[in-house]
């Protein structure tokens, strides 16, 4: 029986050192994907072609989010004015009315 426990304790330490080297090429082998990975990347980023195209979309974007928010601004003014004609119905002075009174 004591046999059998020096075998249980030999395989783990074996698994455990194969697990490690597999954990440390691994990783290497990661870490030299992931740079040639970055540098293609960078290459890609620094053509002119598409650093033009990244700032024509960055300004297009600006355009409709500067767009939209506007429209939206438009939108509350005209429900905030809705609100005060249909509750001046009782008096006449802006405010707004109860429930009643927007119907």
């Amino acid at each position: 029986m004591g046999n059998g426990v020096a075998m249980k304790a030999g395989t783990k330490l074996t698994l455990a050192a194969g697990l490690g080297a597999g954990y440390v090429l691994g990783t290497r082998a990661g870490r030299e994907q992931y740079e040639k990975m970055r540098t293609a990347a960078r290459k890609v980023a620094d053509k002119p072609a598409v650093r033009q195209t990244a700032n024509v979309i960055q300004v297009q974007a600006f355009e409709i989010t500067k767009n939209t928010a506007s429209k939206g601004r438009e939108a509350v003014g005209h429900v905030v004015e809705t609100v005060r004609h249909r509750g001046a119905g009782d008096g006449g002075d802006g405010e707004v009315g109860t429930g009643d009174d927007l119907r």
